[in-house]
């Protein structure tokens, strides 16, 4: 793996990567990484390209004005908004909080009754070795839910624990609109993925965040690249978003069951309302 992302950067090397090299050593892997990421999506490497929903002309969407980080980028708000607003789902899921940011895009776009759900670990936790380095630099650095919580949003539902132990059977075919975007080495993802097709509709929708990266987050786009040859998962051109339709995410993960800990009982201590 490493002498392929060897190769891989080597690629995409030029007189400009050398420049920044010079001038931001750290910013290397992450530009050698975007153009790895457009190269795969024009070639057509990994998922297909497909759009999710196209909104009516005339349909406005909401956008917090300031943007507090954890990665989404400003058109990848733009699109789970336009989602939101058109699908209209009575009950939405995410998988990971951090500041909040989604959180309140999908607060400010669906109807007033919609039930919003979002998981991530209790404040205070402290780093695991399992995750990935930039995982457990946000798992620091993130203030919980403090995006929906400035801007005075009505409440939502909070739930506090590792989503390895969370148990997703109350909201068994239940959730219309989800998005994976919690912990990203593969062992979180998949189990993230299966959790939420079983609580997703048939015609709902689930969205992954960081899908096409390289590096740390290269088992992430192998899985849902594996997963593409099941059933019909697609990539958001110009982002790091993979989606996909329930139906077809049921089928692809069909077989897998993720084991649920006794823990996961203490998960109800962290339900509530935010």
């Amino acid at each position: 793996m490493k002498t392929r992302e060897f190769l891989e950067g080597l690629s995409c090397v030029s007189l400009r990567t050398l420049g920044l090299a010079v001038r931001d050593r750290s910013k290397v892997r992450q530009y050698i990484s975007s153009c790895l990421k457009k190269y795969d999506e024009l070639t057509g490497n990994g998922l297909p390209s497909r759009g999710p929903l196209t909104p009516d002309a005339a349909s406005i969407i909401s956008l917090p004005a300031a943007h507090a980080g954890g990665g989404m980028s400003f058109t990848e708000l733009v699109i789970l908004a336009r989602v939101t607003r058109v699908l209209q789902p009575k009950a939405v899921f995410e998988m990971g909080t951090y500041n909040g940011l989604t959180t309140a895009v999908f607060l400010l776009n669906s109807n007033p009754d919609a039930q919003i759900v979002t998981l991530d670990l209790p404040p205070g936790s402290v780093e695991d070795e399992s995750y990935i380095r930039s995982d457990q630099q946000l798992v620091v650095s993130r203030q919980l839910g403090s995006v929906p919580q400035a801007m005075g949003l009505r409440p939502y539902t909070q739930l506090l624990c590792d989503s390895m132990v969370f148990d997703p059977s109350p909201y068994s075919n239940s959730v219309e609109l989800g998005l994976v975007d919690a912990a990203h080495d593969l062992a979180h993802v998949r189990n993230d993925t299966i959790k939420m097709a079983s609580m997703i509709t048939d015609q709902g929708m689930v969205f992954w965040h960081d899908y096409g990266g390289k590096g740390s987050l290269l088992p992430l786009a192998n899985y849902l690249d594996g997963l593409g040859k099941r059933a019909l998962l697609y990539r958001i051109p110009d982002t790091s978003l993979a989606w996909a339709f329930g139906r077809e995410l049921k089928k692809a993960v069909d077989g897998s069951s993720p084991h649920v800990s006794r823990s996961a009982t203490n998960q109800a201590k962290g339900r509530g309302r935010s």
